[in-house]
């Protein structure tokens, strides 16, 4: 996020990926969710928690979709044009669908996870 901000203070146009799909997290949500996890685990000790949980804030987002949101919500004035991942070359190639499912780790904790726009408003008013 701090990367996008600053190229669109250094320039009038971005291209941005507009094919690779995911969902931002903000490391404060997740904090707050591993304290409710780790509270919940000493509650419960007799409890088997075994296994792989996924967490990301809620939501679906291209990195187009990030840029224009950090874009509305900072009140930049770049400009921002959709590119599709072959146009925008990477070193590593990336999933086009990288949304990770947390219904285990939301019914097996309890968890109210915040949508990623929410969250993003948030860390940029902070």
């Amino acid at each position: 996020m701090n990367k996008i901000l600053q190229l669109m203070q250094d320039k009038p146009q971005l291209t941005v990926v507009m094919d690779q799909v995911g969902t931002p997290t903000y490391a404060p949500d997740l904090a707050a969710a591993l304290i409710s996890i780790v509270s919940k685990v000493f509650e419960t000790p007799e409890t088997d928690f075994g296994g792989v949980y996924h967490y990301s804030n809620e939501g679906v987002a291209s990195w187009f979709d990030f840029a224009m949101a950090i874009r509305d919500i900072s009140g930049a004035s770049c400009a921002i044009l959709p590119v599709t991942s072959e146009q925008f070359p990477a070193p590593a190639a990336r999933p086009a669908y990288s949304v990770l499912n947390k219904e285990k780790i939301k019914t097996t904790f309890g968890l109210e996870i915040p949508y990623w726009r929410n969250s993003l408003q948030a860390c940029l008013k902070g």
